[in-house]
């Protein structure tokens, strides 16, 4: 409850203290470097009513997961000492909290004034650790009470509200001009959306001179837009960082002209291609998504339609870039090249699983590693599962060939034959087929 409320402000065990350690992310063997206390029993079977509190500086969990009460923590004590408990004897663990830098508003007051109840709670269940909870509780309520006294507090420094909205409006106006003036194109800045204006409309209400310093500067920003229209639309399109919604407007401008010459139709065909190319990329990582979702053997079913639509997309992306569309008319390359290593290499991995190839499968999908990220979870979860299955299997293999040849420097070459044997059923494998024919041959007793 306290941790989805205050979650960055401490962390409290409560109830079944097993049940409330799967929470824990420590490895059992990095310190927490977290002060606190925590409630401890005189012995396991000791009532909760008996802990007292044992104050630490940091601890280590090395409960034993899935075993409710088994394990211990380490508790880092005075003088730098470790104190090793019992988890049966452990009723609670409460960490320092860490006093918030910014509270600003209501909502955030609110939740420190919530896990101030939270710890009075556990003051009420547990009076014998008043102290230490005292301790905890005293620097959040000193926070509320100067926030409830008219203050704020922004990056750990208390200020006035009139202090504040000052600070706001100098700020907020510095930043606007900066952004402003400072844009690659200031003609093309959205004064409208952007936050620092509409917040310093709002303290404008109350300002006629700050009033006066925003119409100015929007009658400059009117000025340099209305300088900017005689530029060429197209210039436009060679910034790669400009946005997808930017890009859209421009093609918009560029169909409505009524007589565009060759250079706009051929930008107006390579738009168009581009969405013809991110369509297809849609549509084909549903298709390769969806054969991982369902997958019940460990190879998809990839058939000769699902490569001509690759096919396509590789001959539509190759003209596409031919064309050397301007910078902004750009589509997912990444993944489509993770499409087609896919389909590249799905035959191969296909026929050595079926072959039990495992190493030869094991490196060729190693390779697909990254690419699958790019193309969809089911994707990236079937190639993980392959990679640990094969990385499995030619363990296995090697387990029986490396106890192949310790048998057979030990001269016993009918047992090395026989873990020979298991070594191929896991996978083929030409040199331990010719090993064993050596022993057939040369080692073992000819039959008469």
């Amino acid at each position: 409850m306290i941790q989805k409320r205050l979650n960055f402000l401490f962390l409290v065990f409560f109830g079944s203290f097993a049940a409330s350690l799967l929470a824990q992310s420590s490895d059992g063997h990095a310190a927490v470097e977290k002060s606190g206390f925590a409630l401890v029993k005189p012995q396991p079977w000791s009532s909760p009513s008996q802990a007292s509190p044992l104050k630490f500086t940091a601890y280590t969990d090395r409960s034993a997961r899935g075993t409710p009460g088994a394990g211990y923590f380490v508790f880092r004590i005075a003088n730098q000492k470790d104190r090793q408990i019992q988890v049966a004897q452990i009723v609670k663990v409460v960490t320092q909290p860490e006093v918030p830098n910014n509270i600003s508003n209501q909502a955030e007051c609110d939740l420190i004034k919530e896990a101030i109840a939270d710890f009075r709670a556990v003051l009420n269940a547990h009076p014998i650790a008043k102290t230490f909870i005292d301790e905890m509780i005293n620097p959040l309520s000193a926070d509320v009470a100067k926030y409830e006294s008219g203050q704020i507090k922004i990056d750990g420094e208390w200020k006035t509200k009139i202090e504040v909205s000052h600070q706001d409006k100098t700020t907020c106006e510095t930043k606007l001009k900066k952004e402003f003036f400072g844009a690659k194109n200031p003609a093309r800045f959205d004064m409208e959306s952007n936050l620092y204006y509409i917040k310093l409309l709002e303290f404008s209400k109350g300002d006629p001179e700050l009033s006066k310093r925003l119409a100015a500067l929007k009658l400059e920003h009117q000025r340099l837009r209305e300088q900017d229209e005689n530029k060429e639309t197209l210039s436009k399109l060679n910034d790669a960082t400009l946005s997808p919604n930017d890009v859209d407007l421009v093609i918009r401008r560029l169909k409505a002209l009524p007589n565009p010459d060759v250079g706009i139709r051929s930008i107006l065909n390579q738009a168009k291609q581009a969405e013809v190319i991110v369509s297809q990329v849609k549509e084909l990582r549903s298709i390769i998504e969806a054969k991982f979702d369902s997958l019940q053997s460990p190879v998809p079913d990839w058939s000769s339609d699902d490569r001509n639509k690759v096919q396509k997309l590789s001959q539509e992306f190759d003209e596409f870039k031919s064309s050397a569309p301007p910078a902004a008319i750009h589509v997912p390359m990444v993944t489509i090249k993770a499409i087609i290593l896919f389909d590249q290499r799905l035959d191969g991995i296909v026929s050595a699983v079926q072959e039990h190839k495992y190493l030869e499968v094991n490196t060729t999908i190693a390779t697909l590693v990254d690419p699958s990220s790019k193309i969809g979870v089911h994707t990236q979860q079937w190639v993980a599962w392959l990679l640990t299955f094969t990385t499995t299997q030619v363990a296995a293999f090697t387990k029986y060939r490396t106890a192949a040849v310790a048998l057979q420097k030990e001269g016993k070459y009918e047992a090395a034959l026989a873990k020979y044997q298991e070594a191929l059923l896991v996978m083929p494998s030409p040199e331990v087929s010719a090993e064993m024919r050596l022993i057939s041959t040369t080692q073992l007793p000819k039959k008469k």
